[in-house]
């Protein structure tokens, strides 16, 4: 019996030693267990932070740059765009139109924005460049709104001339006259019509600009008189649209030209310029009663019904100009005026790329050039009519 009750003793005392054993090995097992399960977690909050810093530095970011006038259409596209490509994002940098074709064509920006064509000197220099027309702008001539420049209710062809190329204004089709000075001097052929104010100054742009391109292109400026232009100290120059826009609104008796979207901003808000009227008399008198070859600015826009009637009469000019340029160009000359690649301030709007465009880079183009709408707006107007430039889908 003895026997039996030890055997039964060493059978108990075993028992603590196996249970210890059996706990450190639940212990073992355990730890190993919250280890892997801990590893697990943070291999998962690992790669879930991973995957967001690579979906962030995978955000595909285009470049755009140039042109005041087309700047506020590529951020007004570019972020509806965004919204429906949430991996693209679009940069827009508003530099001028010749610094935005040198950044295309040198490959810093992947579309450089301009408010006037390419010229042949561009093209050789950058001769992958491809052009892409996005829609159609206006230019208007400003004036100061407390003190205008003009004496007159509107101004002819010649005042225009005389105002930003002095005597040439003698003969608005003849050939180069000698610059007389911005600052518009008493002697002048607008002084003697009595159609502006003396003293009154006009304001030039100093930068490489698509909108100065296409005024001077208008006025018929020969290279002397733009080389003498720019070398001449007797006037005011601004870099950009809205810096033009604030110097002729904060200069009394002064004169300038601007992108009408630009102008139209101002008098929807401080009302510090006005448009002043032109009647393209040159072009009606060759056209006859012909109104597609009739050309003319709007009066200011005062209210939302102005600026609705002002963008359809501009729109239908941009249509006109695009059908005799560009569809039926043979039909674009009245006795030998070529009424609308010389005679308007109705440009042409253009995305360039240094040759064929990224993937990415060609579905934004194309997504500009067929006139995006704008959710967010109460209308959902169109972001060409909101920023009052002409879409593709308005003009062809």
């Amino acid at each position: 019996m003895y026997a039996n009750m030890k055997r039964m003793n060493n059978e108990m005392a075993v028992s603590p030693i196996v249970a210890t054993l059996v706990l450190i090995v639940v212990a073992v097992i355990g730890a190993v267990a919250v280890g892997t399960i801990m590893g697990t977690f943070s291999t998962s909050v690992s790669k879930s932070v991973n995957a967001q810093q690579a979906s962030s530095s995978s955000q595909n970011e285009i470049l755009v740059a140039g042109s005041t006038t087309v700047d506020p259409i590529t951020r007004a596209a570019g972020a509806v765009y965004s919204t429906q490509n949430p991996g693209i994002k679009i940069v827009s940098q508003a530099t001028g139109s010749g610094a935005g074709l040198q950044a295309a064509g040198q490959g810093v920006a992947d579309i450089g924005q301009m408010s006037d064509a390419p010229s042949t000197a561009q093209l050789t220099q950058y001769p992958q460049l491809q052009v892409n027309q996005i829609g159609m702008g206006a230019i208007v001539v400003i004036t100061n709104a407390a003190k205008p420049a003009n004496a007159t209710a509107s101004l002819s062809y010649g005042d225009l001339q005389t105002a930003f190329l002095g005597s040439q204004g003698q003969n608005p089709l003849g050939s180069a006259g000698t610059y007389t000075g911005a600052t518009l001097l008493p002697g002048d052929v607008a002084f003697a019509q009595g159609d502006f104010m003396s003293p009154a100054t006009v304001i030039l742009r100093s930068d490489s600009s698509g909108t100065a391109a296409t005024f001077y292109g208008f006025l018929k400026a020969g290279q002397a008189q733009l080389t003498t232009i720019a070398n001449s100290t007797g006037y005011q120059a601004v870099n950009g649209n809205p810096l033009m826009v604030t110097t002729v609104g904060s200069t009394s008796y002064s004169l300038g030209f601007a992108d009408y979207g630009d102008v139209v901003a101002n008098t929807q808000s401080g009302a510090t310029v006005m448009i002043v009227p032109y009647n393209d008399q040159l072009i009606a008198n060759n056209g006859g009663a012909n109104k597609d070859g009739f050309y003319e600015l709007p009066a200011a826009p005062t209210g939302t019904a102005n600026i609705l009637a002002d963008w359809n009469a501009l729109r239908s000019q941009a249509k006109n100009q695009y059908k005799y340029t560009v569809e039926a160009p043979s039909t674009a000359s009245y006795a030998g005026v070529d009424v609308y690649s010389n005679q308007t301030l109705l440009r042409n709007l253009w995305y360039v790329t240094n040759g064929a465009p990224a993937t990415d880079v060609k579905d934004f183009i194309e997504f500009v050039q067929n006139g995006p709408i704008d959710p967010n707006s109460a209308i959902h107007e169109g972001i060409f009519e909101e920023t009052n430039n002409f879409a593709m889908t308005d003009i062809a």
